[in-house]
C-alpha cells in the first residue's frame, strides 16, 4: 500500500519555513494557526502562499493532511500510516497506532474488489476534558459510565 513517488519541487525559503513550522508544531494545525505562527517570523509571507504551500507538501507526501467535512484541514507532520481520534466537542485531533486497522483494508480490498493504496481511521468521540467539563454527560445528555459508555437512562 504505497503511494508512487511524487515530481520534485523547488524548495524556496518560504516552503522551507513553512514545513518546518508543520514539523516542530506539537499538534495538528490548521493551514491559519500555521499562517499565523510563520507570519510572526516572516512578516511578508502571504495567506495564500501558507495555504498552496501546504496542498504542495502534502501532494509530496512531506507531511499529510487531514479533512473533516465542514471543518478547516487539518496538518500532520506524521506521514507514516497511522490513525486519529477526533473529539466532536473541542476538535482536538490525537494520533492513535491501531493494528487492526490495517486489517480493514484487507477486508475492503477483498469486499470491494479494489486495490487499496491506502487508507486512514477517524474514530470520534469525546476527549477526557470535554467529558469532565459536561459534569460526565456525552453529547446526547445521558450520564456517563465508569467507562465512558452513554448509559440508557430510565423511563418512567
Amino acid at each position: 500500500m504505497t503511494t508512487a513517488p511524487r515530481a520534485t519541487y523547488r524548495n524556496t525559503t518560504q516552503r522551507a519555513i513553512i514545513h518546518a513550522e508543520v514539523e516542530t508544531a506539537a499538534g495538528h494545525l490548521t493551514a491559519g494557526e500555521i499562517f499565523e505562527r510563520v507570519r510572526r517570523r516572516y512578516p511578508s509571507i502571504a495567506y495564500g502562499t501558507v495555504y498552496r504551500t501546504l496542498h504542495l507538501l502534502a501532494e509530496h507526501g512531506l507531511i499529510q493532511e487531514l479533512t473533516f467535512a465542514d471543518q478547516a484541514s487539518r496538518f500532520d507532520k506524521r506521514v507514516e500510516r497511522h490513525d486519529h481520534v477526533h473529539c466532536i466537542t473541542c476538535g482536538a485531533l490525537t494520533d492513535v497506532d491501531v493494528p487492526v486497522a490495517l486489517l480493514a483494508a484487507h477486508v475492503a480490498e477483498e469486499q470491494s474488489g479494489f486495490t487499496v493504496t491506502s487508507h486512514h481511521t477517524l474514530f470520534a468521540g469525546v476527549c477526557p476534558t470535554c467529558r469532565t467539563s459536561s459534569g460526565g454527560k456525552s453529547l446526547t445528555g445521558t450520564a456517563a459510565s465508569p467507562d465512558n459508555r452513554p448509559r440508557r437512562q430510565a423511563v418512567g
